[in-house]
């Protein structure tokens, strides 16, 4: 990621309100959201400085140091820019199942579903990145990931060995994952959330209201919520929570807000988002999306 020492200034996505990446294959600035590109700068575009810098690292970032430490080793990245071109990803499982690749770096597609008889040794470059997301799930998601790649090292050599690289060695998520104690694990998180009120013990329906506009966007949400105070069905058994920005505000320019309900009651909940969204006038350039038990809050 781009950033300027001097005045804190950020390269960030114009449709999106993300940061834009640096990918050296294609010497850009890249958003992972819309595909936005714009090319890397050495002066910062907002104050002029040129104490600035690239912080961060990411797969070919990676790939560059183990070459580096690993020079006599055979090493192949799988991410997104990697196997664009069709069968890339299956050549490249096949020659590392075969013996041909000593080292295989990759994002999260070479985490799941894959079997590797020869792996002895996993390595997990920030495993704590996904607990930072503002998402119920996040914990879980972690805890799944690392476990799952974990998988890869001890399936079939008991001498396996996964070492995890993170910033929070004593969080309890890293920490139980880590161990492969998968019912410590479960009994903690169904106990947080129950005590928050969380799935699997509430049912969420969720109301994106996306538009050009920040103003339209924001006053629909707003106006769907006056809606639902006034519908009598409206009891206590049901929490809305918002209207307010998503976490992701802004995604190939449109702008983002949201209201989420959250109920014990899924037919009463149901109901009333029902009959509220028949009541309400979608304003022009609007779009309302309806997502019932979301998988993501972002």
């Amino acid at each position: 990621f781009f950033h300027c020492h001097s005045c804190g200034y950020e390269m960030k996505c114009r449709n999106c309100s993300v940061n834009l990446t640096y990918h050296k294959q294609n010497n850009s600035m890249v958003c992972h959201y819309c595909g936005y590109r714009s090319p890397p700068v050495d002066v910062c575009p907002e104050c002029g400085s040129i104490d600035v810098g690239y912080s961060g690292f990411g797969t070919e970032r990676i790939e560059e140091e183990i070459e580096r430490l690993f020079p006599d080793l055979t090493v192949r990245r799988v991410d997104t820019d990697s196997v664009r071109k069709k069968h890339v990803l299956k050549e490249i499982l096949n020659e590392f199942h075969a013996g041909k690749i000593d080292i295989l770096l990759g994002t999260q597609m070479v985490a799941k579903g894959l079997n590797f008889p020869g792996v002895k040794l996993v390595g997990i470059i920030s495993a704590d990145t996904g607990l930072q997301l503002p998402d119920f799930r996040a914990a879980e998601r972690t805890f799944n990931l690392i476990v799952q790649v974990s998988g890869r090292a001890g399936r079939f050599h008991p001498d396996g060995k996964v070492i995890v690289q993170t910033y929070l060695p004593k969080n309890e998520t890293i920490r139980l994952a880590a161990r492969g104690d998968l019912e410590t694990f479960y009994n903690k998180e169904l106990e947080a959330r129950k005590m928050l009120g969380f799935p699997p013990f509430t049912r969420l329906i969720r109301l994106v209201f996306r538009a050009r506009s920040s103003a339209k966007s924001r006053s629909a949400a707003a106006g769907f919520a006056q809606i639902l105070s006034e519908q009598e069905e409206a009891g206590t058994d049901v929490e809305i929570l918002g209207p307010v920005e998503c976490p992701l505000s802004v995604i190939a320019g449109n702008h983002r807000n949201h209201l989420i309900f959250r109920s014990r009651n899924f037919k009463h909940v149901h109901a009333l988002v029902r009959k509220s969204l028949q009541r309400f006038q979608t304003p022009s350039g609007v779009y309302v999306e309806v997502d019932v038990d979301p998988v993501s809050l972002l």
